[in-house]
């Protein structure tokens, strides 16, 4: 599911390490689930139900969770430098194969190179700057 080298830990609840960095990240940004909901009906009208995507800076899978809850059948790969919050992602979305994390740089111009498709029909991020 991921090329990091996290270990996550058994038993850990991360549904709500997910609630918690999500009330957090809501504080610093309160219209933030109307940005998702307006993603991802762009994401809709422009290439349907059954997305590929890109989620960069993609932190702990917020874009990722909300893309599933509306597109059962998309995918998504999540590219972010932050082992922490990778870990949270992974366990988030332990053993579900429509979603991989890949650990890159985005500042580094070969960062592409670790992705496992060559193309996705949309690019979406909250934070990559």
């Amino acid at each position: 599911m991921t090329d990091t080298d996290i270990t996550t830990t058994a038993g850990t609840d991360w549904a709500a390490w997910q609630q918690s960095w999500d009330r957090q990240q809501e504080w610093y940004m309160p219209d933030r689930e109307e940005r998702f909901r307006i993603m991802l009906d762009m994401v809709e009208a422009l290439v349907g139900p059954a997305p590929r995507v890109l989620d960069l800076a993609c932190g702990t899978g917020s874009i990722t969770a909300r893309l599933f809850a509306r597109f059962p059948g998309a995918t998504s790969t999540g590219v972010d430098l932050d082992p922490a919050l990778l870990a949270i992602a992974e366990g988030t979305f332990a053993d579900d194969d429509r979603v991989s994390f890949v650990t890159a740089d985005l500042k580094d111009p070969d960062w592409r190179a670790k992705l496992p498709y060559d193309s996705y029909d949309a690019v979406l991020t909250r934070s990559a700057r």
